[in-house]
């Protein structure tokens, strides 16, 4: 009980109010038998409980946890949360903790681009797709250029994928038709 104490107050004064764990939450995190709590997976590391309690506020764990991404990168998804969804500004130092967190766990290893091939576009493709979608998922597809172009219009006008800039949009679009194709090697 201390213990969900602690993380509910920390969460309130490093958020200034942001995040509150919801009583949902608190079923979720029941204390273990060894003391610890069960954070749905999440790996042991400093920032764990405030990642957990703040992000699952809004987010499942399978929306971030899946996405891979550069500590400037996880800074823009903070950014973008707080200006476009106003989202509470963290504390600096909470965001920091946050931040530290997100990309030593679910950073980018530049050997490692999710299973893509390499080619032209890739880290448009890594970065778009997986905000929403598992590579896996996306891999699975192989679809042609012409149902790709089909999918991304739809995504963008009836699911809110933010609409990518011209020269952006071309290179998922190439990338796609190309190495995630009917015909590309798998």
């Amino acid at each position: 009980m201390r213990l969900a104490v602690a993380i509910v107050l920390l969460s309130v004064l490093a958020f200034g109010g942001w995040g509150v764990p919801s009583p949902a939450a608190f079923a979720q995190a029941q204390p273990q038998a060894d003391g610890g709590a069960d954070f749905e997976g999440l790996p042991a590391g400093p920032g764990r409980e405030a990642v957990y309690f703040t992000c699952r506020a809004c987010h499942s764990l399978n929306q971030f946890t899946q996405q891979r991404m550069d500590r400037d990168d996880w800074q823009a998804v903070i950014d973008r949360m707080i200006h476009a969804n106003k989202m509470a500004d963290p504390e600096p130092w909470a965001k920091t903790l946050v931040l530290s967190y997100l990309s030593t766990h679910f950073g980018v290893d530049e050997e490692d681009w999710g299973g893509l091939p390499p080619g032209d576009g890739r880290e448009d493709v890594f970065y778009t797709c997986q905000a929403c979608h598992s590579l896996t998922t996306v891999q699975q597809q192989r679809l042609s250029r012409d149902v790709w172009d089909e999918t991304l219009v739809w995504m963008v006008e009836e699911q809110g994928m933010p609409q990518p800039e011209p020269d952006e949009y071309a290179r998922i679009l190439d990338y796609l038709g190309t190495y995630l194709a009917p015909d590309s090697p798998q």
